[in-house]
């Protein structure tokens, strides 16, 4: 059995042939059948042989062809069938100071092992091309380069089994060729809020570089800001002395960022060049871009002082936008008042019979932002008639509850608010973490927390259509008012008293118990605490044990049997006990005595 020709490429022709040399068998009685022993259609070549032609031959798998006479097979042959070279997404590289060039390229019959290529640039001696670990990818290191072309002839030769073939290519020179980057250390400026400079030596980049294709990564050194990558083509500004690219800064002002750079010609084959970092380089500051936000009616007073207090939801340090960040919140009297912490604000000796308008805007060393917020503080002459009362926080389901103000008219809901107890003594909220607040209708009287708040500070407020509310009633016995404290004071103090008139009459009853048993005096008779010497006998008969001397309570009444009644004339009584025959004698006349348990 043999084939012709003796390998074929896939998706050639190939005929395959079966003989047998004997007088006694005839080509009627051969079949070729296939691997999966199916009868292949056959022709006559002569008496003794057969053939099967076998057409676009597809190379899947390993295939043989089987020789049969008379349904027994004799032989088989197997079909050597030769991949054809196929190279994908070539790409060669070599920097300008380098003498070497490098390829790599995919293979799409990977599938197919036993597989050696080779590539040669414009003649020059071939070298051997190295499977990746793993992968379908060829690399082809140190192939000489000694001059500069502006065509590259690339010659592919792919070795299988002893057959060879062979794949030009053509690429030119900028897709071949790395973009160099300067000697000299790169500098960036932030021009403006939208634009960074990358500047270096201007003899660098010659005029033809201005389209080149760049891949930046942006690199914050604050980890809550993420990395992100642009790619793009970046323009040329020449300059006498230097050469200016003009990227797009960040959004983030005054925050300190590395750039991870490579670039590439124009062309999508073009190899990108090694990557470089820059220098740390920090976005130009400005004015933050917004004032913060009053809490709602976010303002506390407290008449016998003249302090008012004012809250906010303070900015993200992302927002700060430059350095020596502050508040700033001024009332339209003419007062300013003192910054406690990054959410909160003193006004003293407050004017309670007028009302006001409190701004804060956020500030730094650019100034201030160019709008500001506003708060309306009412006339707080009769403040308490606009103030939620007894306010009440319950351990047992972590809930808060309060009644509504004395006036109710434009009534139209409450505001909870929380914060963590800050360690300093004028804040009451700690500003590492923003006041939360929840809205609630003015028919809910109660607000359930999803944990516990005993020590986080609380605050209902009640809102008024017309904007007259009282402000923030705070739990907290430093924050409530003197007459909410006394009445939680005065409450502490009655349950105290209730308890002590209600454990006054057990503990009167148990110490006269115990005066009493206290008083209890025992007669034991003298019976009971004589012994006598076993070896001592009584009315003639000797004791056979030690007996005891008998204290009251060393054993149960159950151990004291019923003596029957004695004669008066008897001299002794016995007491039995089940566990031991202990007897007790008495060398004197006594009367008839009955004892039972």
């Amino acid at each position: 059995m043999w084939t012709e020709p003796t390998a074929v490429l896939s998706g050639g022709s190939i005929e395959v042939f079966c003989r047998c040399n004997s007088s006694t068998v005839g080509w009627q009685d051969l079949t070729i059948s296939d691997w999966q022993n199916l009868t292949v259609e056959t022709n006559r070549v002569d008496d003794v042989t057969i053939k099967h032609r076998k057409q676009n031959v597809i190379r899947d798998f390993t295939e043989y062809l089987y020789c049969r006479l008379q349904d027994v097979v004799v032989t088989k042959k197997y079909m050597l069938i030769v991949p054809l070279i196929r190279v994908e997404e070539l790409r060669c590289h070599f920097h300008p100071l380098e003498t070497e060039l490098s390829c790599n390229f995919s293979d799409a019959n990977y599938f197919v092992g036993n597989k050696n290529y080779f590539l040669s640039i414009n003649r020059s001696p071939s070298v051997p091309c190295l499977l990746k670990t793993h992968e379908n990818t060829f690399h082809c290191p140190g192939i000489p380069i000694k001059n500069t072309y502006n065509k590259y002839n690339l010659t592919v030769d792919m070795e299988y089994k002893g057959y060879n073939q062979s794949l030009q290519l053509q690429l030119g020179y900028k897709q071949v060729l790395f973009p160099e980057w300067p000697k000299y250390k790169i500098h960036i400026v932030a021009a403006s809020r939208n634009i960074l400079f990358l500047i270096w030596p201007s003899p660098f980049d010659p005029p033809d570089n201005e389209n080149m294709e760049w891949r930046v990564w942006y690199l914050p050194q604050n980890p809550r800001i993420e990395k992100y990558l642009i790619q793009k083509k970046m323009y040329l500004r020449l300059h006498p002395f230097y050469t200016w690219y003009i990227f797009q800064s960040p959004s983030f002002a005054h925050q300190t960022y590395k750039l991870r750079m490579s670039r590439r010609y124009p062309f999508w084959e073009s190899p990108w060049s090694p990557e470089v970092e820059t220098a740390e380089f920090v976005t130009e500051a400005r004015t933050p871009d917004r004032p913060p936000k009053f809490l709602p009616n976010g303002f506390y007073h407290q008449p016998e002082n003249g302090n008012l207090y004012v809250y906010w939801l303070h900015l993200d340090e992302l927002e700060f936008n430059g350095p020596n960040f502050t508040y700033y919140v001024s009332a339209d009297k003419g007062k300013t008042a003192t910054i406690l912490s990054n959410n909160s604000a003193l006004f003293r000796d407050w004017d309670a019979t007028k009302p006001a308008t409190v701004a804060i805007w956020s500030e730094n060393s650019k100034g201030r932002s160019e709008y500001s917020s506003e708060l309306i503080v009412p006339m707080l002459t009769n403040s308490l008639r606009h103030q939620a009362r007894n306010l009440w926080y319950h351990l047992d389901n972590q809930s808060i509850t309060w009644q509504p103000p004395m006036e109710q008219a434009d009534l139209v809901g409450y505001t909870v608010s929380w914060c963590p107890v800050t360690v300093n003594s004028l804040p009451i909220c700690d500003d590492h973490e923003l006041i939360q607040f929840k809205v609630l209708n003015a028919s809910e009287h109660r607000f359930q927390f999803k944990g516990s708040m005993v020590l986080p500070n609380i605050a209902v407020t009640a809102n008024y259509m017309n904007n007259t509310g009282g402000g923030m009633q705070w739990h907290s016995r430093r924050w409530m008012s003197r007459q909410d404290y006394e009445k939680v004071s005065s409450i502490s103090l009655y349950l105290a008293f209730a308890v002590i008139v209600v454990l006054i009459a057990p503990v009167y009853v148990v110490i006269r118990k115990l005066r009493r048993m206290a008083q209890i005096h025992v007669d034991v008779p003298d019976i009971l605490f004589k012994s006598m010497d076993p070896n001592k006998e009584c009315d003639g008969r000797k004791r056979s044990s030690f007996v005891q001397t008998a204290v009251p309570g060393n054993f149960s009444p159950k151990a004291v049997m019923n003596i029957p009644t004695l004669p008066t004339d008897s001299n002794e009584i016995i007491y039995s006990q089940s566990d031991a025959n202990s007897y007790v004698c008495i060398n004197q006349k006594l009367s008839t005595t009955t004892i039972e348990s």
